[in-house]
This record gives C-alpha cells, sequence and structure tokens, in this order.
C-alpha cells in the first residue's frame, strides 16, 4: 500500500471536489496555457500545483491515493480544464487517464512504487516515430529485457515521472512479433526528441520519447495486454474500453464551451458594419450562437448517456458479479458519442470562429487558439471522422472493426 501519508493527502483535498478546485485555479490555468504556448509544453510550476490538487490522481483507485472518479466525472473535470486552456486540458486528460490504465493489470508491487510519489505522472509515447531512431524493438536480457524504440506523441514528458511502452508497439527480435511484456521505465532512462511542433495543441508537449538500449528490469513490466479490463480493481472505468476515448471527446467539448464564451465576449464589443450596432445585434450571430450552444448541448449528452450506460452495465467489480467487458449493443453508441463529440464541437468552434471575422484570426484572440485546439482534437485517431464510416458499416451487418475488438480486450 501506498504511504498513509499519500491517502491522507488525498483524502484532504477530495474534501473539495475537483470542479471547485478548478474554479480556484483559472487564472493559474490560464497562464499555464499562454506559457505552454510559447514553450511547446506544460511548464513545471503548472504541472506541481495541478499534482498538488489531484489532476493526475483522481482516476486512480483510493488504495493508490486516488479519488476513483466515474466516468462521467472524469469527463466533467477534463471539459473544465478544456474549456479554460485546450493544451492544459489534453494534459490533465492525458496522464490522469494514463495513470489509471496501466494500474489495470499492474503488480501491486509495483502500483505501489509508483503511485507512492505524490507527483507521479505516467506519459506514453505510442505512435509512430518522427525522424530518425533507434527502432521500435525489445530483447531479453536476463529476467528483464533491453528496449531500442522511440514513439511519438508523449503528451506531459517533461513532468512525466514513468514512460509506459506496450507491448503492441514493439518488436521481440529473436521472434519479429510483438513482445511478451509492457514496460514501465522511470525518468532519467528516457529521452525526448523535440519533434512536436503543432499550431493545434501546441502547449501539450507531444513530443517523442526514446530509449536506446534501455534495459527494463522484472519488477519494472506489465504484461502484454496491460489494459485488459481489470479483475484487480472495482471501478467500472478500468473494465472501461472506452477510457482512453472518451476523455479526448471531453477536450473538444471543453474546448468549444470555452469557444462560445470567447464568442459571447466578442460579439458584445466587436463593432458591426451597421452604424451603432455590435456583433451581438446581428440575426446571423444569434442564429449561429443558438447553432452552438444547441450543438454542444446534444453532444456532452450523447456521450454522457452513453458512458452512464456503459459503465451501469459493466456494474460492481467481478468479483461481486460485475461484467469484464461490455456487449457490443452498449460499447458502439459510446464510441460513436466519442466521435461524433470531436467532429461536431469541431465544425461549431469553426462557425464561430468564422462569424466573429477577422478578430477571430488574430493571436490575441482565444477564439484563434481554440479554432486551432479544436481541429488537433478532432484529428486524434481515436475519435476522428472514420469512426462514422467505421461504426456505420456495422448497421448494415458488417463485422466490427478489428481495432474496436483489440479495444474490447485490449
Amino acid at each position: 500500500m501506498v504511504r498513509p501519508e499519500i491517502l491522507e493527502k488525498s483524502r484532504s483535498i477530495s474534501r473539495t471536489p475537483m470542479l471547485q478546485r478548478i474554479a480556484g485555479m483559472t487564472e493559474m490555468l490560464s497562464a499555464a496555457g499562454d506559457e505552454a504556448q510559447q514553450l511547446r509544453y506544460l511548464p513545471a510550476w503548472a504541472a506541481k500545483e495541478m499534482a498538488a490538487q489531484g489532476f493526475y490522481r483522481f482516476v486512480l483507485p483510493i488504495a493508490l491515493g486516488g479519488e476513483n472518479l466515474t466516468a462521467r466525472q472524469q469527463i466533467e473535470v477534463v471539459e473544465a480544464v478544456s474549456a479554460i486552456d485546450g493544451s492544459v486540458g489534453w494534459c490533465t486528460h492525458i496522464n490522469s487517464e494514463i495513470n489509471g490504465l496501466v494500474v489495470r493489470k499492474m503488480d501491486l508491487t509495483l502500483a505501489d512504487k509508483v503511485f507512492d510519489d505524490w507527483d507521479a505522472l505516467v506519459c506514453s509515447g505510442l505512435g509512430p516515430p518522427n525522424g530518425p531512431y533507434p527502432g521500435r524493438t525489445a530483447r531479453r536480457d536476463g529476467d528483464g529485457w533491453r528496449l531500442n524504440y522511440q514513439g511519438s506523441f508523449a503528451s506531459g514528458y517533461m513532468n512525466a515521472t514513468w514512460n509506459f511502452v506496450m507491448a503492441a508497439v514493439c518488436m521481440d527480435e529473436e521472434t519479429g512479433k510483438p513482445a511478451e511484456a509492457s514496460f514501465m521505465v522511470p525518468k532519467g532512462e528516457f529521452e525526448v526528441v523535440d519533434t512536436w511542433d503543432t499550431a493545434g495543441m501546441r502547449g501539450s508537449g507531444s513530443h517523442d520519447v526514446r530509449m536506446a538500449g534501455t534495459y527494463v528490469p522484472p519488477e519494472h513490466l506489465l504484461p502484454a495486454r496491460p489494459l485488459a479490463p481489470s479483475d484487480i480493481w472495482d471501478s467500472p472505468t478500468l473494465r472501461n474500453p472506452t477510457h482512453a476515448v472518451y476523455n479526448k471527446s471531453a477536450v473538444a467539448l471543453g474546448v468549444c464551451k470555452g469557444a462560445v464564451n470567447s464568442f459571447i465576449e466578442t460579439a458584445k464589443v466587436k463593432p458591426s458594419r451597421a452604424a451603432g450596432q455590435t456583433l451581438g445585434d446581428q440575426a446571423q450571430t444569434h442564429y449561429r450562437l443558438g447553432e452552438a450552444r444547441a450543438t454542444l448541448m446534444a453532444a456532452r449528452a450523447f456521450v454522457m448517456e452513453t458512458q452512464d450506460a456503459l459503465e451501469a452495465h459493466l456494474g460492481p467489480g467481478v468479483k461481486d458479479g460485475g461484467r469484464l467487458e461490455p456487449e457490443w449493443d452498449v460499447f458502439w453508441p459510446a464510441l460513436l458519442a466519442c466521435a461524433h463529440a470531436a467532429q461536431a464541437t469541431r465544425h461549431i468552434v469553426g462557425i464561430l470562429n468564422n462569424t466573429a471575422g477577422t478578430t477571430g484570426a488574430r493571436m490575441d484572440s482565444p477564439l484563434e487558439r481554440q479554432l486551432r485546439d479544436a481541429q488537433q482534437a478532432a484529428n486524434h485517431a481515436l475519435i476522428s471522422y472514420r469512426h462514422y464510416e467505421e461504426l456505420g458499416k456495422t448497421f448494415l451487418g458488417f463485422e466490427p472493426a478489428a481495432n474496436y475488438m483489440e479495444l474490447k480486450r485490449a
């Protein structure tokens, strides 16, 4: 078990609900987002303050010093932070999410070791590498393994205490097949390759991570299927196959909420072509604002409804009769809702930016950053437009795509 001090700290901060903590940190989170735009990663001082308030632990089981929040509660948290700044919201989502994902099948001794540090933050670069790299291979070395690996999209890397590498993206040099173990690599044993130079989510620090000949001892190994539904912990989130999906839709929803608020403030003061009027006096503005709110609220309700249904369907812990994985008819609506949220909100943020005219294009306009962030969120493979096609096929009797069934089994 983690130290009593960790458990007490978690109990203490959780007396104030997460949304209340976020509201009290609005100015700080906004300043963090501004600085992150320049650095291209979340500054250390911001990550430290966010960690102090449990931003990376709220998915974890209570026994590991977490708050054991449900999918709905997690979405509300990520949405609230993303409405302040998309990149800060992305770091909140991805690092709390990975912290929760890696404990699903993790040996309890290793779980205690990782999360006995209050500032524990696991990053993971699982995407295709950018530029020259040493390979994506592993070879056995005694009871451990030695990695030559580079992967992209390691959001939050600058403040990470561990890096996670999944077996599925790392080939065993001897067999040519995916490695038979996944890996936890502590800070200091992986390096960062500066590859993240984007417009959207610019401050998320989603660079490549590299390990060249790094030894991973047996006590730092995870199973080959490390994200399979957990029969160790009771939380339905740790059996929810859309955990890495709904949090990304939450970022999109939050960015859209922030854009609606930014547009309202802009419309109140921006002069229109008609003398003595503002943009907010125009009928087209009224129409587009009404459309924006309706679309955002509908997309959000779809995500929440399907996540509530999915976690209720999974039920209590497996030892108490709950399901290890969901039936397809409960699974697919949750997937569709998440993709729809990202695509619908990207569309709405674009319309609002367009309605704001040249004001929305200026770098000092929040709408400019929100447009970039909404687009980047909607580009993510787990919530991209391609899911309309992949899920649409199943309604005509085609088998679900293999990646969905793999996600279900993790």
